[in-house]
């Protein structure tokens, strides 16, 4: 072997030591049971499911031991026993909370509940004076997918640090762009799924020993507009990030994760491979979306986009 190539491995496993000494302290936070959320299954103690006023949905618990129900205790503080519910979301736009708890562990799950303001409120490209923008008058291909999302997440002062998933707030999903609060966005249990799984295996791989950085979450489609992204970018419905681990040192960058003494493509490269051998196991169909490697310019470092889709894309 070249000792060039050999220089790179030591510091690649040494990095790798590194990063699992610093992952034993990780925990990814699973329930000893599972939440189904409509046709999505939750296995995390916290999420968060968007919905719009008055919207009926059901929650259901699966995995307990026979005849055993868990306690749901609602946002106006009302119990309730069982294992499957039949719900309907607040009439009112706003963050509320459930808690549900299976006493035989000592466990408990949280669940945010977003209720959205409509999209019809969204006025000459505004709501709340907060710049939407318009989305595009026609859905790419005719896909419903690109249609105008159903509402948008008011974020405030008080709940832009909720964490909406064990390892992410709601704060790192919000558009770029200028503006008080409150603030919009849109966001989907999908992709907070996806990326709570993608932690837990970089983590588990020794690639990293805790959360992405997320470098963008959500773009309204007027700041997608202004930075020149393409027109039906992902990231306008709330279904995109783009990641990249930044664990040593915490620098706003990628880190080194081949080893090479540069931060380059070829460190986003690690991670998108990693995320494309991910993509062939059963467990990842939930998850299926687009991939796509980028590298460094004047305005950042190298990244991966992930989103959920629900077709596979690479690029």
């Amino acid at each position: 072997m070249h000792p060039h190539h050999i220089r790179n491995a030591i510091a690649l496993l040494a990095l790798m030591l590194l990063t699992l000494h610093a992952a034993a302290d990780f925990s990814p936070r699973r329930l000893s049971f599972s939440l189904r959320l409509g046709e999505l299954n939750n296995v995390y103690d916290t999420m968060s499911v968007f919905l719009l006023p008055g919207e009926a949905w059901q929650l259901a618990a699966r995995g307990l031991d026979a005849g055993e129900a868990l306690e749901l205790t609602d946002s106006g503080g009302q119990r309730h026993r069982g294992h499957h519910w039949q719900l309907t979301a607040p009439a009112q736009p706003g963050h509320y909370r459930l808690t549900l708890r299976r006493a035989s562990r000592d466990e408990t799950a949280t669940l945010h509940l977003f209720v959205l303001h409509p999209t019809a409120s969204v006025r000459e490209g505004r709501l709340n004076g907060y710049r939407i923008g318009h989305y595009p008058g026609e859905p790419l291909r005719g896909q419903a997918i690109y249609l105008p999302p159903r509402g948008f997440v008011e974020v405030t002062a008080d709940n832009a640090d909720t964490w909406v998933s064990p390892h992410y707030r709601l704060r790192q999903f919000v558009s770029k762009q200028a503006g008080d609060y409150p603030k919009y966005l849109v966001l989907r249990t999908r992709l907070l799924l996806k990326l709570e799984y993608l932690t837990e295996q970089v983590v588990a791989a020794g690639l990293a020993s805790g959360p992405f950085h997320i470098m963008s979450g959500f773009r309204t489609p007027h700041y997608n507009r202004a930075i020149g992204n393409r027109r039906y970018s992902r990231h306008q419905w709330g279904g995109a990030a783009d990641i990249f681990i930044d664990d040593r040192p915490r620098d706003g960058m990628m880190d080194d994760l081949d080893g090479n003494g540069r931060i380059d493509r070829d460190d986003a490269r690690v991670l998108q491979q990693f995320i494309e051998r991910l993509s062939r196991r059963d467990e990842y169909r939930p998850y299926v979306g687009g991939l796509g490697l980028y590298g460094s310019t004047a305005a950042h470092g190298p990244f991966v986009h992930v989103d959920v889709r629900g077709q596979r894309a690479r690029w």
